[in-house]
């Protein structure tokens, strides 16, 4: 079973960059200014936000058995291949409504657009497949051409 996960795009990683050195920074400064339990209370509420998110980030993409599995520490979702009804690459970035979920910290998991399900690390590998009951994932494997490619002709790995 070979991970097909995409690697994290750049405004991504600046984001995820960003978030780490805020992490250690601000309670750090915080504390050598005197107020050590304000420093204590960040420490403990961003680490504990890090870790949550940590726990969402990077989910694992597979195909395995006609079916598409995508899995991280909280969801071990399978969609088998009979219950697509589309699938495309979708590399436009655009305008989408983060409804709940994370948007950049480490990727964009969670809802988007209303209940459109989204497990991207890279928002330039993005593909769309739709299920027959109208749900509606956004994954980023590798190389989304060749998965929408796998998937359509409904070869197994």
């Amino acid at each position: 079973m070979k991970n097909l996960t995409s690697k994290m795009d750049k405004r991504t990683g600046l984001m995820t960059t960003f978030f780490v050195v805020f992490a250690v920074a601000v309670p750090f400064i915080m504390f050598k200014t005197g107020a050590p339990r304000v420093a204590l209370f960040l420490v403990s509420l961003i680490m504990s936000l890090a870790f949550i998110t940590s726990y969402m980030m990077i989910p694992k993409l597979f195909i395995e058995q006609n079916t598409i599995i995508v899995k991280n520490n909280f969801v071990n979702i399978k969609i088998p291949f009979q219950d697509i009804k589309k699938i495309e690459v979708n590399p436009n970035i655009g305008l989408n409504i983060r409804t709940l979920g994370v948007g950049g910290v480490f990727g964009h998991f969670g809802y988007y657009n209303g209940n459109d399900v989204w497990y991207v690390t890279n928002v330039f590998h993005k593909v769309k497949i739709e299920t027959k009951t109208g749900k509606i994932y956004m994954v980023s494997p590798e190389n989304p051409e060749e998965f929408v490619t796998k998937i359509e002709s409904g070869v197994s790995e």
